[in-house]
């Protein structure tokens, strides 16, 4: 299973407009991040975690062509504002998406994008989308995914668990019927936004104390904002440990 890294980055995006701080500043390119997404290839099926504001130049960047489903975590503009871009991939591939969600992101999707699911035709085109709740293991095609409920400050939204990778992003709290289903991994990609507390997010310092509590092989992090400047924080973390960047690639065993 190959797992890329679309984006990193927090709602913002990174450099954030109009902002001079060293970081958004940096001509290092992993300082360079969009929205938070991955997208994940395994037996010949193409999975996209959120469709992310950015998702048109991550598909661009990284050559992707074909999609056949789509994880949503949550319904927050920055994991689902990209979604009028899967009607390309309806158009080359000439087939629907199915996208997953829990209960409550379904519904907010359907009322936040009327237009995708009013049955009404559009002479430019829409996205055909099978949009379906899942709030326990399921199997797409010949992938077995595990929807993780985790908190996102008052929120209960999805992780996911691939084979031996799981994906939490925008996450503040795993509870304990979670942790259960997070063990034994190769590959944990995990939010955390900044140093400091958040109430919605892990800081650095959480998603450490997280990591070391599930113990997976190795841990990137991800949806990191323009406080974390990529050498200075890769150099404070543990091994196992490494901070995401756009475009980045980690193969994980089946």
């Amino acid at each position: 299973m190959k797992v890329t890294m679309l984006g990193c980055a927090t709602s913002t995006g990174v450099p954030i407009v109009g902002c001079n701080c060293s970081v958004c500043q940096s001509d290092n390119p992993k300082n360079k991040r969009t929205r938070s997404s991955i997208f994940i290839q395994k037996d010949d099926i193409n999975i996209l975690i959120d469709s992310s504001t950015d998702l048109r130049s991550q598909t661009l960047t990284n050559n992707i062509t074909r999609i056949n489903a789509v994880l949503y975590t949550h319904s927050h503009a920055d994991h689902t504002h990209g979604i009028d871009d899967l009607r390309t991939f309806n158009f080359i591939n000439r087939m629907e998406i199915s996208c997953f969600a829990n209960e409550l992101t379904v519904n907010n999707i359907k009322n936040n994008f009327k237009y995708i699911f009013d049955n009404i035709p559009s002479a430019g085109g829409k996205p055909r989308l099978i949009l379906k709740t899942v709030n326990r293991k399921f199997r797409f095609e010949s992938v077995e995914i595990t929807p993780i409920d985790i908190n996102h400050a008052n929120w209960i939204i999805l992780g996911y668990r691939i084979g031996n990778m799981a994906y939490l992003t925008d996450c503040s709290g795993i509870p304990s019927e979670s942790v259960k289903k997070l063990q034994n991994l190769d590959l944990l990609i995990i939010g955390a936004l900044r140093y400091s507390p958040h109430t919605a997010h892990f800081s650095v310092e959480q998603a450490v104390e997280a990591i070391e509590m599930l113990k997976p092989k190795k841990a990137v992090l991800t949806h990191m904002g323009h406080e974390l400047d990529y050498d200075i924080l890769k150099k404070q973390l543990p091994k196992n440990i490494v901070p995401g960047y756009d475009g980045m690639k980690i193969n994980v065993k089946d």
